[in-house]
């Protein structure tokens, strides 16, 4: 067995296990990406494997485009394999989104691949990112401005981004473009050419034609090794911030906020924000970390040229249409909310002292998933102790809240139309504590 054929299995073997799968080869038509197709078609041999190639034509290029789907099919046909040829509308997409082009490509195609598998019974998409693909994405993040999280690289199986029920495998890391090219010449493994690889108007391909090449004739040639070391150390730091930081969102009595190190409340806030589906950026982390920590001057202290790129809602600010799901799952738990505060809640069996800052509610009147919103016209509220609901405007007015604040004041909608707790108010009438209550939630706000 070639050399290189035989370092491929052994990194198999250990990493990803001998035994018998379905694996989708994503195949664009490129070196790389034909080097892998007809390895794992040699390792057949060796492994009970079942193969299917998957092409994503992207329809920028017209002509070449098509020529490179037609390559990937015949050469799939000529190794035997299955091969799914899907067009995605790349352009199209990336208008609508206000993303770049190939922002757009890597999203689609991602989409793609995971569908692809999941319609020939797979769970596996193998990749042929290899160590310079990995040097050029350690750079580009670095340039960026990526912490350890980002710096940590690609790894060799990795969740699906469009779908987590996929894996990604990437066997090529740990081998340069060298070698690939070196077994390609030697097995008369043909290629197509993306003329699109050569545009030095993309980042990428400014460090990996100048940058790199620049940087190890005169430097080091030794930058992918340094660069793959980096990665490594970074994944292991990322892995540990990122099990201290769920460790103390699990926790039943979490360290004051104030008193956690400033790397972990980052890690923190950047997993709350990535499950609210919103962009983890550094400034946006910074700002909500130093708003709840308490310090107005230090969220006034952002540079204004990163304010003026912020979006038209930035997190800093919650208009009346803001609205946060809420799961009642587990023993206790907690979100950030848009404009930085805290809404935490726990299930207890017995009831705090009054003047604990938390409201009590009889957790069996409230239903595992609520929304946390401001207030909307029409909407009532039946106060603890009282016979009727009123409307909470009148309410708002009543206890002299003023005008600017009633806007910004959250309630926790049971989606009925029901009002279960208004910020400032106790829980209401029909949530109250009784004899009878046998288990407690207990809500509270941070406010900044």
């Amino acid at each position: 067995m070639d050399g290189f054929l035989q370092q491929l299995r052994r990194h198999w073997a250990e990493r990803f296990g001998s035994g018998p799968r379905h694996l989708v080869v994503a195949v664009s038509g490129g070196l790389d990406s034909m080097v892998l197709l007809h390895s794992l078609a040699r390792l057949r041999r060796k492994f009970p494997w079942q193969l299917t190639v998957a092409h994503c034509h992207h329809g920028l290029r017209g002509a070449e485009a098509d020529g490179d789907a037609d390559w990937v099919r015949a050469q799939s046909e000529a190794l035997g394999l299955p091969c799914i040829v899907e067009e995605v509308s790349v352009r199209a997409a990336a208008e609508a989104s206000r993303e770049s082009l190939e922002m757009a490509a890597r999203r689609l195609r991602h989409t793609f691949l995971a569908r692809s598998a999941l319609a020939v019974g797979s769970m596996e998409v193998v990749l042929a990112h290899h160590a310079q693909d990995q040097a050029e994405l350690i750079l580009l993040r670095l340039l960026r401005g990526a912490g350890s999280e980002g710096l940590a690289g690609m790894k060799e199986r990795s969740p699906s981004p469009a779908d987590q029920r996929v894996s990604l495998l990437r066997p090529f890391l740990g081998f340069d473009r060298g070698t690939l090219e070196a077994f390609a010449h030697k097995h008369g493994i043909g290629h197509r050419e993306d003329a699109s690889n050569r545009d030095l108007s993309i980042p990428r391909n400014r460090i990996r034609h100048q940058l790199i090449p620049d940087w190890m004739a005169h430097h080091s040639p030794a930058l992918p090794r340094v660069l793959a070391r980096i990665a490594d150390i970074a994944a292991h730091e990322s892995d540990y911030l990122r099990e201290q930081a769920q460790r103390w969102r699990d926790s039943l009595h979490p360290e004051p906020w104030a008193s956690l190190h400033v790397a972990l409340q980052r890690a923190i806030l950047r997993m709350e924000l990535i499950e609210h589906g919103r962009n983890a950026e550094f400034e946006t982390v910074e700002r909500l970390r130093r708003a709840r920590c308490g310090s107005a001057l230090d969220t006034l202290s952002i540079d204004p040229a990163v304010a003026s790129r912020a979006p038209a809602n930035p997190l800093n600010r919650a208009g009346p249409s803001e609205t946060v799901a809420v799961a009642f799952r587990g023993v206790r738990g907690q979100r950030v909310l848009p404009e930085g505060s805290l809404f935490r809640w726990k299930r207890l069996k017995r009831p705090l002292p009054f003047g604990h800052g938390w409201e009590q509610l009889d957790a069996t009147t409230v239903p595992e998933t609520a929304a946390l919103r401001h207030r909307r016209p029409g909407d009532r509220f039946q106060r603890l102790g009282q016979s009727n609901a009123a409307r909470l405007q009148n309410l708002f007015i009543n206890q002299h809240v003023a005008a600017a604040e009633r806007d910004q004041r959250w309630v926790l909608d049971l989606g009925d139309g029901n009002l279960a707790w208004v910020e400032g108010f106790s829980a209401g009438e029909r949530h109250r504590l009784t004899p009878s209550t046998t288990e407690i939630l207990a809500i509270q706000i941070q406010r900044l």
